[in-house]
């Protein structure tokens, strides 16, 4: 369910004071041009695609032109302005169009739109921040001499442990790496970008090529994030999150689509996603999220 505050974390929307100063109805309003929106937006990329490769300019100035229009009513000004201005060079330059310039541009903006999309479906999804108890009053501790000073009790033993399906945890005493990441992707060339996008950042990434590995890796060692492929041959994404569950792991998973229908974010949320990251990685949105789960 949306919530005014969840929506205001959204920095591509420019809502502004505009949200506070909406009534009940209007707010509703608002909220159907944001589902008309998620619903609406891959149609529009695959029209998108489908006039760029035609070399069909008009149409796909057209194309941009109603994407514009449905940015406009959410709010997102800054990319719909963009979206008009190219829309107008493509107009204007007729048979003297870039292609592959254009196809380098269409291919970003869908990026971001779509990232825009998943960010606004997430957001439908966020709990409301629940108030700060209220600090309790301290009070001194006062050692006397001969006080018996017990030790404190040791931690459970993790060994004997057993996950939910009766499968037992092998975790050692530190082997929980808050800063550590599994990557799973089928798509070696994807694990390869990542590593190099993340070269110089304090996480150390350790990389699966199936779910039957990443299982294996995770007997043993305890990640502070997983991030997942979706559509993998072995297991796909959204099975292997609910065994990584049934081990007893608790660390956000991430996972990493190149689409963003409602499905498929719906279908991540239900099995327990803490976001998702749009196909092709960018630095700054990895390392944003990873910032903000790690």
């Amino acid at each position: 369910m949306f919530t005014k505050e969840s929506l205001l974390t959204i920095p591509e929307l420019k809502l502004g004071s505009k949200l506070s100063s909406m009534s009940e109805s209007q707010f509703g309003a608002y909220i159907n041009d944001l589902n008309a929106f998620i619903d609406g937006f891959p149609a529009l990329t695959d029209r998108m695609r489908q006039t760029l490769n035609a070399s069909s300019y008009n149409l796909l100035a057209v194309s941009l032109m109603d994407t514009a229009e449905m940015l406009d009513k959410i709010y997102a000004t800054d990319i719909a302005k963009d979206a008009r201005n190219k829309a107008g060079a493509l107009k204007a330059n007729g048979d003297a169009v870039d292609h592959d310039a254009t196809e380098a541009y269409v291919e970003r903006f869908i990026l971001n739109v779509s990232s825009l999309s998943i960010d606004i479906q997430m957001a439908a999804h966020k709990k409301p921040v629940a108030a700060a108890p209220a600090p309790k009053r301290s009070v001194p501790t006062i050692f006397t001499a001969g006080l018996d000073k017990s030790p404190a009790p040791a931690p459970p033993d993790s060994a004997g442990a057993k996950t939910k399906s009766g499968a037992p945890m092998i975790f050692t005493a530190g082997s929980s790496q808050s800063t550590a990441i599994l990557a799973v992707d089928n798509a070696i060339m994807f694990l390869n970008t990542l590593k190099k996008l993340l070269k110089d950042s304090p996480y150390d990434v350790h990389c699966a090529t199936s779910g039957t590995e990443a299982l294996e890796y995770i007997q043993t060692n305890r990640p502070g994030l997983f991030l997942l492929d979706i559509e993998m041959p072995d297991m796909d994404g959204y099975e292997l999150a609910r065994r990584i569950k049934s081990y007893g792991h608790t660390a956000p998973i991430i996972f990493v689509t190149a689409n963003s229908a409602r499905m498929y974010v719906d279908k991540a949320i239900a099995v327990g996603a803490s976001g998702l990251l749009m196909k092709p990685l960018r630095a700054n949105q990895l390392l944003a999220k990873l910032k903000e789960f790690i």
